[in-house]
């Protein structure tokens, strides 16, 4: 009984003209790139054009463009490159970072590496000064997310890099993970500052299972092969998904402004209905006096004491698709790192839900979804007494 899908931070539907592109190239340009046949070199132009394509449309240039299996992959790529450092250094990790970030630094610490994980503000967001004292003589790694994937918060890159830079002497590498950004906020790699960003295309329309990272120079990797992609990420390139990702990053893009203003309005209509509901949470709470340091894209809400995992449950069965957080770690124990560590307590955090949106979701959609869910929690509440 599918009605309307509320998890576009998990995964975006794909656009149909991507998924009709990404079908075509794969029936008709199905050489390898690395051939030099005709085959071969008909994929490679091709790929090349993509390249040169995604370079232009996230402000790189083309020789920076590494094309990988998705966000996760290029999150991968650049904390493993530093295990072939010479000796461990030191790494800053925000606690709130996806998982892809917070699991690969784990990996640091095993192989000798100290480092120090940075909780966020009450509102969600880092404060560049925290970083700025973490910061120490062999801090070889800053890593800092665009856009938070359970709260929405939009984190301060360009505040962190200039802090950062203005540090003399100190030749720190900052990634960032920009998988909620890309498609939603203007992106330019080189105007940041940055030595390396993640992109995944399934979180704005495109298909799954391919992503890019982008590096200022070409990161050792400890994946070895065929030397594809620079020699960073070996193995054939997987041409029909880069195409049909350029297609629906051009699309992004080209819509952004009107995507964005539509999903405000229907954000807008959710949480001023939720507001009527006394025991709803909007996390942070500060989101409600500072909307603009908020993606309008996510939000995380809690009707303590109902479990999060209930509400999700409940608001399937009625034709709604919402979340309890990062589909990455879903089929885990419940993981609520990421909210408490911008303040939120734990059993606040266990009642969260997330909600995430896109832009074909309508306001009408989401005045029938919030009386839906205000009737639902109406009814565990008095369960719940």
């Amino acid at each position: 009984m599918k009605h309307l899908y509320l998890d576009w931070a998990a995964t975006a539907p794909i656009h149909p003209e991507v998924a009709n592109l990404q079908r075509q190239v794969a029936e008709e340009t199905f050489g390898n790139p690395s051939s030099i046949h005709a085959w071969g070199l008909e994929a490679r132009e091709l790929l090349e054009s993509c390249r040169r394509k995604c370079g232009k449309l996230l402000g790189s240039s083309e020789n920076q463009v590494i094309f990988t299996g998705g966000g996760s992959e290029s999150n991968n790529i650049v904390f493993t490159s530093f295990l072939l450092k010479a000796s461990p250094g030191h790494a800053i990790v925000p606690l709130f970072e996806h998982a892809s970030v917070y699991e690969p630094s784990r990996i640091l610490e095993r192989f000798g590496w100290e480092v120090t994980r940075v909780p966020a503000g009450k509102d969600g967001r880092i404060e560049p000064e925290r970083i700025r004292e973490a910061l120490k003589k062999n801090t070889a790694l800053v890593t800092l997310m665009l856009v938070n994937n359970e709260t929405g918060a939009i984190q301060p890159v360009d505040e962190v890099v200039r802090m950062i830079r203005a540090q003399e002497g100190r030749p720190v590498h900052i990634h960032v993970d920009a998988v909620q950004g890309v498609g939603k906020f203007p992106v330019h790699f080189l105007e940041l500052g940055i030595d390396s960003l993640s992109v995944s295309a399934h979180k704005f329309r495109g298909p799954r299972g391919v992503g890019i990272l982008l590096t200022k120079k070409t990161l050792s990797s400890l994946l070895t092969g065929g030397g594809q992609e620079y020699g960073v990420r070996p193995g054939t390139e997987n041409v029909p998904g880069i195409v049909a990702m350029t297609r629906a990053l051009e699309l992004a893009i080209e819509g952004m402004e009107r995507n964005r203003s539509q999903v405000e309005r229907v954000m807008k209509v959710l949480l001023s209905r939720v507001q009527t509901c006394r025991e709803c949470k909007v996390l942070p709470e500060a989101r409600l006096n500072t909307p603009s340091n908020f993606s309008p894209y996510i939000v995380s809400l809690a009707f303590p004491p109902i479990p999060g995992e209930v509400l999700v449950r409940v608001l399937n069965e009625r034709g709604y698709g919402v979340s309890t957080g990062s589909a990455c770690s879903s089929r885990k124990k419940r993981d609520t790192r990421v909210l408490e560590s911008s303040g939120v307590s734990p059993s606040l955090a266990f009642s969260s839900i997330r909600v995430s949106l896109g832009p074909t979701v309508t306001e009408e959609q989401m005045e029938n979804f919030a009386d839906t869910l205000l009737q639902e929690t109406a009814i565990l509440f008095q369960v719940a007494k």
